[in-house]
């Protein structure tokens, strides 16, 4: 299926969509707050409603509407801030940037990073705020992937470098980043157009095969398989708008035609509005939550390679049961699509599986210490045992001496100590005690 479609527009119109908005995330790792032009705190972006009751996404009204208890984690000044950027060449892939934002962990999440052995990759991410460009709709799938990817290795690195150049001083990629996550909106002028020659499956419809390709960022046609797993990946939505959801990011694709931005009266305008804050923090929290998660599992990875001691698990103890307490246990409140998008995208990235698996890891850990100091506590009991009963009686002999000189203290205690020999050699236990107590020393 190719050319025009009935009352819409062409799959080779550059003009036949009216929003390609788009949101790249990023881990990064920021060293100190950024320098001008970027100021303290979130985005403000306005939605003006039909009604006059216009929206500023500022960090109060964002807290008011989802949970306060986000404000600290996410719109604080001292954990985010933005640039809001003029004229801008398109990057390399064509990704027309429009502002800038970064988000760091706040100071309590930092010191348990700074308190870990191991250096992590990030401390925080950026998000890049702009669109995709106007292209023939069958380019899209590609054109998006060619703008989330960050591999240093696809296509020579350019978009890697073209990302860098994006942050400000003392800010940095994340080394492990090779795909960045995406928020997309699309939306069209009339009817969608077509994005693949193919028709896909069985009972596909146009904005179906928006979905797949767009999520997928891919122009292969979809397999046998691909009803099941795009059902899996629905957002439930209003009926204005479809939405994909997953490890790769949040997909949505207008149902409607877009009369344009410039109409107050305008569904989409609120989608836009959503896209670039609410949606794009629910996708933000979640890769922090990533970020944490992996600095934990490292920590414990690099704990659990010699010989665990009691402060640094029970450190790393006191630090995951506060980090769940905090960042995790945060929510936002009663707004369910922005919730399941956060939810959702934990769930895809193994995310709870992780925490729980290193609840448990930690959990192993302890129970060695405790053993090892168990072990300890035994062996040194037992050798005071082996070496004072001897040396006890020893001197009760001694002392009863007729004559308790020092000549009769020294073969006194010659004696003591063939007899403490003597115990450690007829008995194995003693021995394994006296060799562990040597061993445990040794680790430490």
């Amino acid at each position: 299926m190719s050319g025009a479609v009935p009352g819409g527009g062409s799959a080779q119109d550059p003009g036949a969509l009216v929003r390609r908005d788009t949101v790249l995330i990023v881990a990064v790792q920021i060293d100190a707050p950024p320098p001008e032009p970027f100021a303290a705190g979130p985005l403000v972006r306005r939605w003006q409603r039909a009604d006059g009751n216009d929206v500023y996404s500022t960090a109060t009204r964002r807290a008011e509407y989802t949970s306060q208890r986000l404000a600290p984690l996410l719109w604080d000044a001292t954990v985010r801030w933005h640039a809001e950027l003029g004229s801008q060449e398109p990057s390399p892939a064509g990704f027309v940037l429009t502002a800038v934002e970064l988000i760091r962990l706040n100071e309590s999440a930092l010191g348990m990073l700074r308190r870990m052995g191991t250096v992590p990759a990030a401390n925080g991410v950026v998000l890049l705020h702009g669109s995709l460009p106007a292209v023939p709709s069958t380019q899209m799938p590609k054109v998006l992937q060619r703008c989330a990817g960050i591999d240093p290795n696809y296509r020579e690195g350019v978009q890697r470098a073209w990302v860098t150049r994006q942050l400000p001083a003392g800010c940095r990629l994340s080394v492990t980043e090779r795909e960045a996550v995406y928020c997309t909106l699309v939306t069209a002028r009339h009817d969608l157009p077509p994005i693949n020659e193919d028709t896909g499956p069985t009972g596909w419809s146009t904005e179906d095969l928006w979905l797949w390709h767009m999520y997928h960022a891919t122009n292969h046609s979809p397999g046998p398989d691909s009803p099941e797993k795009l059902n899996g990946l629905r957002l439930p939505l209003l009926s204005d708008v479809r939405g994909l959801l997953g490890l790769r990011g949040l997909v949505l694709v207008g149902t409607n035609p877009d009369p344009g931005p410039g109409l107050l009266k305008n569904y989409y305008n609120g989608t836009t509005f959503h896209v670039s804050t609410l949606y794009a923090d629910a996708l933000a929290l979640a890769r922090l939550h990533q970020i944490m998660l992996t600095a934990f599992g490292n920590e414990v990875t690099r704990i659990a390679a010699r010989e665990p001691q009691h402060r640094a698990v029970a450190q790393l103890e006191r630090d995951v049961l506060v980090f769940g307490r905090g960042y995790w246990a945060a929510n936002f409140g009663r707004r369910d699509t922005v919730a399941a998008v956060n939810r959702t995208w934990q769930a895809s990235a193994g995310l709870p599986q992780e925490l729980q698996d290193l609840k448990g890891d930690l959990g192993e850990l302890s129970r060695q210490v405790q053993a090892a100091e168990t072990q300890t506590s035994n062996a040194i009991l037992g050798l005071l045992a082996a070496i004072g009963l001897p040396l006890s009686v020893g001197l009760g002999i001694w002392q009863g001496l007729p004559s308790s000189g020092l000549t009769a203290l020294g073969r006194t205690l010659g004696v003591t100590s063939v007899v403490t020999v003597a115990l450690l050699a007829a008995f194995p236990g003693l021995r394994r005690l006296f060799l562990d107590l040597r061993r445990d020393r040794g680790r430490s």
